[in-house]
């Protein structure tokens, strides 16, 4: 089954790759094959597809670390601005400059921002 379009993001956040995920729930954890970096899936409804963290504002630099201390504080800024993106719809497609497809957030729509601007101000 070929993966959707187009998900929403759920707002939860798994330290990995949970066996009984909801669709739109995302997992963050260190890169495979001991790259120093943070990587990220999201699950839709049959597995867990990559999720590009470029769009929540970390880039291949803003993501990486250098020693295992570093992973923890890390992981909580990407899961953090993952959960503030709740509702926000992330699409199948290809990341500038790669061959490979993932889920892209393509930033959070105005209308949310001032929602949440809105919200924030009570």
């Amino acid at each position: 089954m070929p993966p959707p379009d187009q998900l929403v993001l759920s707002g939860i956040v798994h330290p990995r790759k949970e066996l009984f995920a909801r669709v739109g729930d995302v997992a963050i954890h260190p890169g495979s094959g001991r790259t120093p970096y943070i990587d990220a899936t999201i699950f839709d409804s049959n597995s867990w597809r990559s999720l590009d963290l470029t769009g929540f504002g970390f880039g291949l630099k803003n993501r990486a670390f250098d020693h295992s201390d570093e992973i923890g504080s890390l992981m909580r800024q990407i899961e953090s601005k993952i959960i503030n993106c709740k509702g926000t719809s992330v699409y199948y497609d290809y990341p500038s400059g790669s061959k490979k497809r993932k889920y892209i957030c393509r930033g959070i729509p105005f209308s949310l921002f001032i929602q949440r601007t809105h919200l924030g101000s009570h």
